[in-house]
């Protein structure tokens, strides 16, 4: 067998290049690149999920940030996202079906749609946002990032309105964003790590015994799923549009302060306190304790990921069946010891997991999840940008990208959070009694000394 040529062959081989044959080389890499990169599986599936629903974007990031206190430059703003965007590979990337497959394309250049306007307030903002995130993508032209920069009706007041789509961005790469915007003057910008790097890195590690140890881990799970929970009307064999509504809702800082105190007596996090008055609810949503919930992590936990813009994003299984004595303070130990052992595992893609379930539990992109479970603490203070004040909301796209999703947002004078339902089928009515029925077990487990939830 003839040894691979060392990296000091190659230097001499490509030293000893003619100019005709070094241009020939150049232009042959590019396409071997290309042919490199492959999708990851979140990719995938928002892939395919586009493809289901075409023009109607369902995986989509749509922000509106509030810039309060201080006159902004949104010239500047938009140089910076238009620097940011050069240097994330994932913002210049788009889709091409070749045949052979999805393949991502990376550009040199692909300059963000960048758009000026005023408005006159929040609504108007958030209107102007979600009419941003319901214009249909062309993933294969692009862009993939939209941003609108409004002046409001005071010289210190204005709006960043940012819609992406999730095949090249997720959560953290926004906030990744707002780390660039908030970015002194006189500091570098922060480095730009490759995605394509990043998801080369991944399948790698799919192949290695941890991946499979992982996988080993995530079958055994969801082996013997318990069905999805209920709903008013049917599921169907090819899923739904996904047309979605919310019902919001709120947990007075007591409550709030009451859950975090409550978990840490069993050690474990706010978000666990938090998952085990998710469980309570289902539990008695389904009539069953047996409950198969999805948890988003962030999907950065290789070295190297913490600064890759892209869809890093990962929705993972927790398996909730062990309620004890049925105390709040027993499902806290139980979330508890659930979660920090799908920790070890966190890695592998929550799209793997689903492909080996069979049947398949649920119609639709993801045949393994039909709710969720969103969790962000907000914690203290916010950002400043050019000294103004940003507030972020997260705003309903008129979508549902499962059946049910929870999402709590606690923070100093309490919690905030929602129920995303899918309207084909739930009515708002359903939806509503679970939100009381989700605010009032909190509000029990608060005050639990004891009891029963």
């Amino acid at each position: 067998m003839t040894a691979a040529p060392s990296r000091a062959d190659l230097v001499a081989r490509l030293a000893g290049l003619t100019p005709d044959q070094r241009a020939r080389l150049r232009g042959r890499l590019p396409q071997a690149l290309k042919q490199q990169r492959r999708l990851t599986p979140g990719q995938h599936r928002l892939w395919l999920t586009q493809q289901r629903l075409p023009g109607r974007p369902v995986d989509v990031v749509c922000q509106a940030v509030h810039l309060t206190g201080a006159p902004v430059d949104l010239g500047l703003l938009a140089e910076r996202v238009r620097g940011f965007a050069a240097r994330h590979e994932a913002l210049r990337t788009t889709f091409e079906d070749g045949g052979a497959g999805i393949r991502p394309v990376v550009h040199e250049e692909l300059p963000p749609r960048l758009a000026r306007t005023r408005c006159t307030g929040a609504d108007e903002a958030h209107r102007m946002a979600g009419e941003l995130a319901a214009e249909p993508f062309d993933l294969a032209a692009g862009p993939l990032l939209r941003v609108t920069l409004a002046e409001g009706p005071a010289p210190d007041e204005a709006w960043l309105l940012v819609v992406v789509h999730n095949l090249v961005f997720d959560a953290w790469s926004f906030e990744l964003l707002l780390d660039e915007l908030a970015r002194p003057a006189d500091a570098a910008p922060a480095s730009a790590p490759a995605f394509s790097d990043y998801a080369r890195g991944l399948r790698q590690w799919l192949g290695s015994p941890a991946g499979q140890e992982a996988a080993a881990y995530w079958a055994g799970e969801v082996a013997d799923a318990p069905p999805p929970l209920p709903t008013d009307r049917p599921r169907t064999a090819d899923g739904t549009s996904r047309r979605g509504g919310r019902v919001d809702f709120t947990v007075s800082r007591a409550v709030t302060e009451g859950i975090t105190a409550a978990a840490q007596r069993e050690a474990a996090t706010a978000y666990t306190g938090w998952l085990a008055v998710a469980w309570a609810a289902l539990d008695g949503f389904g009539g069953r304790p047996d409950v198969l919930l999805g948890t988003f992590t962030a999907g950065r936990d290789r070295p190297g990921t913490a600064e890759v813009a892209g869809y890093l994003l990962n929705v993972l299984p927790v398996r909730l069946r062990d309620a004890g004595d049925g105390t709040h303070a027993a499902r806290t130990r139980a979330a508890r010891t659930a979660t920090r052992a799908g920790l070890r595992h966190a890695a592998y893609p929550g799209e793997l997991i689903a492909a080996e379930v069979s049947p398949v539990r649920v119609p639709g992109a993801d045949s393994l999840l039909d709710a969720v479970f969103v969790f962000d603490n907000l914690g203290e203070g916010g950002r400043e940008i050019q000294g103004a004040h940003a507030a972020t909301a997260d705003l309903d796209k008129g979508t549902a990208r499962y059946d049910l999703t929870l999402a709590v947002y606690p923070g100093p004078d309490g919690t905030e959070g929602w129920f995303e339902y899918d309207r084909e089928l739930y009515d708002e009515a359903t939806v509503s009694r679970l939100a009381e029925r989700f605010t009032a077990l909190a509000t029990a487990a608060a005050g639990e000394d004891g009891g029963r939830t």
